[in-house]
């Protein structure tokens, strides 16, 4: 068991660093092979991400690509709403917002696996408005709180939906992580839902593997980027779809 959560932790930290997805994997996991309780994983997950949040933004501020006036303006949204959507976990099933997820990432990826769908490499792609922004922030904050997917699962595809270009996309959704995470998990341990000790661990291993996954999304083609991209969103959105299914399926 230790072994396998170990190992998930670090391909899910990859897939963070490298394309924004894979936060969706871990809650899972921990139900299926840590034995947690759904309420757990979400909140142990979350804990789990604040170690992948400072890893991928430093990685990706280092290398002078984080938009900080979007993250400012994201922020702005997410903070509140992922208090509340950490206080809704402990008293609504998640099953809605992994349907909306799952719809959304599901769209996304295969809409970037379209010609022409995405800004081409060197242009600087679309600017949201401050509402706009702010909107976004609270739409992912709550949903990210809600079901421990940390961040960038949702925002990723939201922003790419709305023209940002793959990696400015990426970058943000790193720095955003923390924000999402941290009012959140202040809400779990609050509800005394937090395997400390394990988050600790797996979000170690998971920040080592974001750390790799980062140097690798900065130095690969904006086109094969946007194909791991499609790829990442369309697996999490049918694990998302299998999730909701097992949640409907169980209650």
């Amino acid at each position: 068991m230790a072994l396998v959560l170990a190992v998930a932790a670090g391909v899910v930290g990859m897939l963070i660093g490298m394309v924004g997805v894979g936060g969706v994997l871990l809650p899972p996991l921990l139900v299926a092979v840590g034995g947690l309780t759904a309420h757990e994983a979400t909140a142990t997950s979350t804990w789990a991400f604040i170690f992948t949040g400072v890893v991928g933004t430093a990685a990706y501020s280092w290398r002078g690509v984080v938009p900080w006036p979007m993250l400012l303006r994201l922020a702005i949204g997410i903070v509140p709403a992922a208090f509340v959507g950490a206080a809704a976990n402990v008293l609504l099933p998640a099953t809605v917002v992994l349907l909306a997820m799952a719809t959304l990432t599901l769209y996304v990826g295969a809409r970037q696996l379209r010609p022409g769908t995405d800004p081409a490499e060197g242009e600087a792609g679309r600017e949201l408005r401050t509402a706009e922004l702010v909107g976004i922030g609270a739409v992912v904050g709550f949903g990210s709180a809600l079901t421990g997917t940390g961040g960038p699962v949702l925002l990723v595809p939201l922003l790419l939906a709305l023209g940002i270009t793959p990696v400015k996309a990426v970058a943000v959704s790193q720095a955003a992580q923390l924000p999402v995470v941290i009012s959140g998990s202040i809400g779990y341990l609050q509800a005394g839902l937090t395997d400390v000790a394990l988050g600790t661990t797996l979000g170690v291993l998971a920040a080592v593997g974001t750390a790799v996954g980062a140097v690798v999304a900065t130095r690969i083609h904006a086109a094969h980027l946007r194909a791991l991209i499609a790829l990442a969103c369309i697996a999490a959105g049918l694990f998302l779809a299998a999730r909701a299914a097992a949640d409907l399926l169980g209650g």
